[in-house]
This record gives C-alpha cells, sequence and structure tokens, in this order.
C-alpha cells in the first residue's frame, strides 16, 4: 500500500496526515465513550442525501448492521447500506445561523476538488476522526451526550497535552475502527488469498449509489473474474465441503451478468437498465439454488440455518451482480 503523508501546520500543533491509518474493507466507527457506533437515522430504505448521522447500539448481524458499516477511499467515508457518504453541513436548527455549527449528514460524493465537506482522517493512534481540509476539526458527539440517538458534530480538536488550565481530549471525540469481518488465516490451499484482498473484495456486497460514475474505481472486476472461477471451474475448490459465503456469490455473480450478456447478444436486444437489473437479479437468484444444489448445501436442517444462509448469499449476490452490471453497462 502507498502511504500518503502531509504535514499539516496548525495554531495549536504540528501534525501529519496519514490517510492510510483507516482500515481496507467495512468497519464500524465506534466511541470510546460508551461503545456505541456511528448510523444513520430512520429507516434504511428512505434514507437520502441530508439523511443525519447519529449513535446506536451496535448491530452484529448482516443485513441490519449494513447502515452501521464504513469503507475508506481516498478520504470519503461510503456508507454501505445506502451508498452515500459522510458529510459535513450546517446543522439544520435556528441558532445554527448564527453559530454555524457542523453535523453530519449523507449526501452523494461530490469530486475530489470540491469535496472540502466530505473528506476524513483518521490517527489510529490517538482516535481522532478528522476533516482533511481542518485538520483541527474532529467528529464530536455533541454535549458529550451519552444517549442513543445523540447527533455528531465537527468540533475543534482538543489538545492531546493540555496546557495549564485547558481542557484535555474527551473520548466523545476518539473512535476506534473494527473490522465488519475479522482477520482469518489464508486459505492454505489458495496462497494468492489475503486478507487485504478479501476486505477490497467486499466492497462488491456494497451500496455505491452516492458514487455514480466513480464506483468504478472501488470494484476490480478481476476478483470477481477470479472467484468465478474458483467455484465454477478449479476442481479442487469445487470439492471444497465450505467455500466463504463472498467466494459463492461473487461466482454467482459474474455467472448472472455473463448470462444476461450472452442472452442479449443472441436476442439482438439493446439494454434497457431497469429490466435488465431485474432480469439479472432473478438469474443471479436462481443460479445460486443451481450452485447450492450442485454443492449438496440445498437442504434444510432443523435450526433453519441453511435457509438463513441462502438468503444472505442470495442478497450478496444480487448486490454483487447489480454493481457488476452497471461497471460494465453503466448505470441508470
Amino acid at each position: 500500500m502507498v502511504v500518503q503523508k502531509s504535514t499539516l501546520i496548525t495554531t495549536q500543533f504540528i501534525m501529519t496526515v496519514t490517510q492510510s491509518d483507516f482500515p481496507i474493507g467495512y468497519f464500524y466507527i465506534i466511541s470510546k465513550m460508551h461503545g456505541l457506533v456511528l448510523d444513520i437515522r430512520g429507516d434504511v430504505e428512505t434514507a437520502a442525501p441530508g439523511t443525519k448521522i447519529v449513535m446506536a447500539e451496535k448491530k452484529p448481524e448482516s443485513p441490519e448492521r449494513d447502515s452501521q458499516l464504513w469503507i475508506h477511499q481516498r478520504g470519503f467515508l461510503t456508507n454501505k447500506a445506502t451508498g452515500l457518504v459522510l458529510d459535513i453541513n450546517t446543522a439544520q436548527s435556528f441558532i445554527a445561523i448564527f453559530t454555524g455549527e457542523k453535523r453530519l449528514y449523507l449526501d452523494t460524493m461530490k469530486e475530489e476538488d470540491v469535496a472540502s465537506d466530505q473528506r476524513f482522517g483518521y490517527e489510529r493512534d490517538t482516535g481522532f476522526i478528522y476533516s482533511l481540509a481542518n485538520p483541527d476539526t474532529v467528529i464530536d458527539i455533541r454535549h458529550e451526550n451519552p444517549n442513543v440517538d445523540a447527533r455528531l458534530m465537527m468540533y475543534k480538536r482538543k489538545l492531546l497535552v493540555p496546557a495549564e488550565g485547558k481542557p484535555g481530549p474527551t473520548k466523545n471525540q476518539l473512535w476506534e475502527l473494527e473490522l465488519s469481518d475479522p482477520p482469518r488465516e489464508v486459505d492454505s490451499d489458495d496462497e494468492d488469498e489475503d486478507d487485504s484482498k478479501r476486505a477490497r473484495f467486499r466492497a462488491w456486497f456494497g451500496n455505491w449509489t452516492g458514487w455514480s460514475h466513480n464506483k468504478r474505481e472501488m470494484l476490480n472486476e478481476e476478483h470477481l473474474t477470479e472467484a468465478h472461477k474458483k467455484v465454477y471451474e478449479d476442481e479442487e475448490k469445487k470439492k471444497k465441503s465450505t467455500l466463504s459465503y463472498e467466494l459463492i456469490a461473487g461466482a454467482v455473480a459474474f455467472q448472472a451478468v455473463r448470462m444476461w450478456e450472452k442472452k442479449q447478444e443472441e436476442e439482438g436486444k439493446d439494454t434497457d437498465h431497469k429490466m435488465s437489473k431485474e432480469l439479472i437479479a432473478s438469474f443471479a437468484a436462481s443460479e445460486l439454488v443451481k450452485l447450492l444444489a450442485s454443492r449438496g448445501e440445498d437442504a434444510d436442517d432443523e435450526e433453519g440455518k441453511s435457509s438463513a444462509k441462502k438468503r444472505i448469499l442470495t442478497k450478496m449476490a444480487i448486490v454483487a451482480a447489480t454493481n457488476y452490471f452497471e461497471t460494465r453497462h453503466g448505470s441508470s
């Protein structure tokens, strides 16, 4: 990984910005004050630009947890459930007209040269998440409110080593980033796998609505191609009793889009994005059923674990297939 560093001088201190302090892949943003996490306010299905960011109890299971997961790229923090990015904007209150208080919301991604209110850095050693445009300001739990649904704001960073008579950093400004899926051992049968590669692969299963055409830089087609080869062509892999959800869903997504492309070519049809995405989703769902049956994983069990696995895999495959379709054929 290339680490980009620059020295920023403020009236209070000299600091080094290391953009790579964010982990690779999806992560929770957890407050050191009380263990609550950043989340969106309200229903994920109705989330839109302007949706407020609040504190919430951590959710461990997918897909419920997806609104609490974020991924970093070039300073942007993208929400997995909504595909929108973390944004700094003036608080929506009368008093904010006079105070200029800035709070956190969701928004569509801006082009980098005008995105000073959407790009963040993270200091792993201290726990500050700061604005790249103004490292003196950091993400802060407003008024140190300890409750669920507390709002987030940007506030002046407090000194690590306070001057006499001045307050030091409080935990409402300090954060831990926890990967949604902990690192695991490299598959001994597949030496080209590593955890950072898996983390990048997981980007295929997130929502990138807010990135528009820029989503292509986050999604590497080689990951899906490799997944397809391993699941459909690699005889050793096909014999394995367990394959990761990501590998199966990614392979099915690749297969579904290629099946659709072949069908369109044979029938000489033009691309209709809405109908095409619906068709690809149905291809992905039916292809997953066939694949699980061929692997002997379609039988249900008393605890319903097989059904739960199938539901999760179906959603993952459809999301990845939709992302793959849009990277190859554009989005509408």
